[in-house]
């Protein structure tokens, strides 16, 4: 019957192109449900307020929310309709809608505790993992202001996380990120790595930030594991040596020596890296030793073993070697580690030992066998003046009894040159 200047401008079509359709033929609806709300509507004569979707003049469609009654229109009766297009409203609903469905799918699928920002109402909506991860399970509609979130943090990183968010915030700069202590909820501290992603409005304002906090407390418990081994094996007095697994010609190559290492044998890191750890072998190099270190090798055992190397300069020394595999996740050796000891001076200490040993073995024989022929001349002879008859002829026992105590005197001069001059501590 008629149309305001609204619906010219939202529809396309002219007052003339309008008075010459029905609703029929602007709407998108199924003909037969229109029809029959149509008919429902004229036999009430009632207020109704619905929702259509109708063709616009270019071919789109629109979505509009009508209101409609009765009233008398040039003598007839009519309805007034009060279209209002929701089609924009209704995108952002369904794009918001999709929006939060998202994040509740990634909010399930992560580990991470999820996080969104509103910085116009300084509030933050968690997922799951405050409560979860942390413990925070009393947080009401798992949503709290950015004031709970900071005194959270731990004091000694609380300046430095809250600055250069804020960094961010003013400085419209997208993307943050930090590691940081969080606190739990019994009280203990968790290491995080948090990060987050600013949102702006049409005016290029930071509106809001969505973030995500991952608990990283094992890996930093590693990390510290892992400076500590390392401060160990740089600091030991042991040499260590780390080469590949390289089966293949030329074997394994030095892949890492520490400094003991260095002092050890002479050569500087430069010289070490990257060759063969047969490059400390020499003359007197006991071959059946290397042998054993390759039969480990190719089986994968660790050994330890006892064997001569030789400095940069060509000055042997004796090494206690411990060499053990190092598998990946999939149990594949990838290097190995060996751990050597200089037992030079402990091997001298045992060869003097073993010297002073025999030495000693030998004047013991000398004792249980070379005095007691001439000791018991001597006390033969002793025996024979003990019963002494005058007129017997003494010259002659007198001179056995010399000869025997030379005999004496001789051997014991020997066993005092046998017999080490100093002690071994």
């Amino acid at each position: 019957m008629d149309v305001n200047e609204a619906a010219v401008r939202i529809y396309g079509y002219t007052r003339e192109q309008f008075l010459s359709k029905t609703i029929m033929d602007i709407s998108a609806d199924s003909d037969h449900d229109l029809k029959a709300k149509i008919e429902s509507h004229t036999r009430s004569n009632l207020y109704y307020k619905e929702v259509h979707t109708y063709i616009k003049n270019d071919g789109h469609q629109i979505i509009a929310e009508i209101e409609s009654n009765m009233i008398h229109f040039e003598g007839r009766e009519c309805r007034l309709v009060l279209a209002l297009d929701i089609t924009q409203r209704l995108q952002n609903e369904l794009r918001v809608r999709e929006s939060a469905e998202r994040f509740d799918i990634v909010s399930k699928a992560t580990s991470d505790t999820i996080w969104d920002w509103s910085l116009a109402h300084d509030t933050i909506t968690w997922n799951k993992g405050i409560k979860g991860i942390f413990g925070y399970k009393n947080i009401q509609q798992n949503t709290t202001s950015s004031t709970w979130w900071k005194e959270k943090i731990h004091p000694l990183d609380r300046d430095r996380v809250v600055d250069r968010i804020q960094h961010h915030i003013d400085n419209k700069i997208e993307r943050w990120k930090e590691e940081y202590r969080f606190i739990c909820a019994d009280g203990t501290y968790k290491h995080v790595f948090d990060r987050g992603f600013l949102l702006f409005s049409d005016k290029g304002q930071s509106v809001r930030m969505i973030g995500a906090m991952e608990d990283i407390s094992k890996r930093k418990l590693e990390e510290h594991w892992s400076k500590l081994l390392e401060s160990v094996v740089i600091n030991a007095t042991d040499g260590v040596v780390i080469t590949d697994a390289n089966t293949g010609p030329g074997g394994p190559k030095i892949m890492y020596v520490n400094e003991a290492y260095n002092r050890m044998s002479g050569y500087t890191k430069e010289q070490l890296i990257g060759k063969s750890p047969r490059i400390f072998r020499g003359r007197n190099s006991v071959m059946d030793s290397f042998r054993k270190i390759h039969q480990a090798v190719a089986s994968h055992q660790s050994c330890t073993l006892e064997l001569v190397n030789y400095t940069r300069s060509g000055t042997e020394y004796w090494v206690s070697l411990n060499i053990t595999p190092v598998a990946d996740s999939t149990g594949t050796v990838t290097h190995w580690i060996g751990i050597q000891r200089d037992i030079t001076e402990s091997r001298k200490y045992i060869q003097a030992i073993e010297e002073q040993n025999k030495k000693l073995k030998e004047i013991a024989w000398i004792q249980s066998h070379l005095v007691r022929a001439p000791l018991a001349r001597v006390m033969a002879l002793l025996d024979l003046l003990k019963h002494y008859e005058p007129g017997d002829d003494t010259d002659i026992l007198i001179e056995h009894l010399m000869s025997s105590a030379k005999d004496l005197d001789s051997i014991i001069i020997d066993i005092a040159d046998r017999t080490p001059s100093q002690e071994i501590n």
